[in-house]
C-alpha cells in the first residue's frame, strides 16, 4: 500500500501540484476493496486532482453538507463509491487531499462513517 501512494503522490506532484494522505481509517477503507477496485479509486483522486481537488471556483471539488462542510466529496455512480477528503492549500502552493473515509454510495454510510470518524462518541 505504502508504494502505491508513494507512487501515486509522485505522480500527482509533478502533474497537478497536489498530494495525497489517507488517514489510518481511510487505509484500512482502501485495504477493504478488491485489488481492481483498489485501482479504480486511485484513478477517481487522479481525475479529481487533475480537474483540480479545491473547492470551486479555486478548483472542480463539491462541498459535502452539514458537519461535512469543510470537506469535498468524489463520487462515481458507475462505481458506486464515495471519497470523502479535506482539501488543503499548503503554504507551498502544493494542494494536499486529506482522504478520511472510502466506502460505497449506499444510504448516506460513507458520510456517516466521516462523521463518526471526525466525532467519536464519548
Amino acid at each position: 500500500m505504502a508504494d502505491k501512494i508513494e507512487q501515486l503522490n509522485k505522480f500527482l506532484l509533478d502533474q497537478y501540484r497536489t498530494q495525497v494522505m489517507f488517514s489510518p481509517s481511510a487505509v484500512q477503507d482502501y485495504k477493504s476493496f478488491t485489488s481492481g477496485k483498489r485501482q479504480d479509486i486511485l484513478k477517481l483522486i487522479i481525475k479529481q486532482a487533475e480537474k483540480g481537488a479545491l473547492f470551486k471556483p479555486d478548483g472542480n471539488a463539491n462541498r459535502c453538507e452539514g458537519q461535512l462542510h469543510d470537506y469535498a466529496k468524489i463520487k462515481s455512480k458507475n462505481l458506486n463509491l464515495r471519497i470523502i477528503y479535506k482539501p488543503v492549500k499548503l503554504t507551498t502552493g502544493i494542494i494536499q487531499m486529506d482522504i478520511i473515509a472510502i466506502g460505497p454510495r449506499d444510504n448516506m454510510q460513507v458520510y456517516k462513517k466521516a462523521i463518526l470518524r471526525l466525532h467519536p462518541p464519548e
